[in-house]
């Protein structure tokens, strides 16, 4: 079981948005969340349906208009050790296996005992690579990842395509 709670999130759109770079955090307070990543303009994330790579803005839009729990949680642009696009394009969807994490995981150069979000994020926070916290739409208290598992991130994908 993993969790992770922040130690501060600023509850406004960070500056700069379309400048920085950021993992997204999307419905960051179910079980499972689902995660992408933007660099400045250009945003990435595998999905049960397909690899998507959009503009920044029109996911903040997106996440604007269907008030959904979002967290920005920013890292250095240097951190991206591969070019995004050519590590997405790998990748047609999430299935049994394969989940939002693989590519940003792959993209950083991180090892396989980065499993989860919480994983990742204790990682960045222990390298002092988170820049900030920004939320969007988060309930009242909420203070970070709830704590789930890989089964519960291996059963939600499996849900989602039976559903498709």
């Amino acid at each position: 079981m993993s969790e992770f709670d922040f130690k501060s999130i600023r509850r406004e759109l960070p500056e700069q948005l379309l400048q920085k770079s950021f993992i997204w955090i999307w419905n960051a307070d179910k079980v499972p969340p689902h995660i992408g990543i933007s660099v400045e303009k250009e945003y990435f994330s595998l999905t049960y349906r397909k690899s998507e790579h959009l503009l920044t803005a029109s996911m903040l839009k997106k996440a604007k208009r269907s008030m959904v729990p979002l967290v920005l949680v920013e890292i250095p642009k240097q951190v991206i050790l591969f070019d995004l696009e050519g590590v997405f394009s790998k990748y047609q969807r999430a299935i049994d296996g394969i989940t939002c994490l693989h590519p940003i995981r792959e993209s950083m150069n991180l090892d396989r005992r980065v499993y989860q979000l919480s994983d990742l994020l204790v990682y960045l926070e222990s390298k002092k690579l988170i820049s900030g916290v920004n939320g969007l739409n988060l309930p009242e208290g909420y203070k970070g990842i709830p704590d789930y598992s890989m089964e519960d991130i291996l059963k939600r994908i499996s849900q989602l395509n039976k559903d498709k």
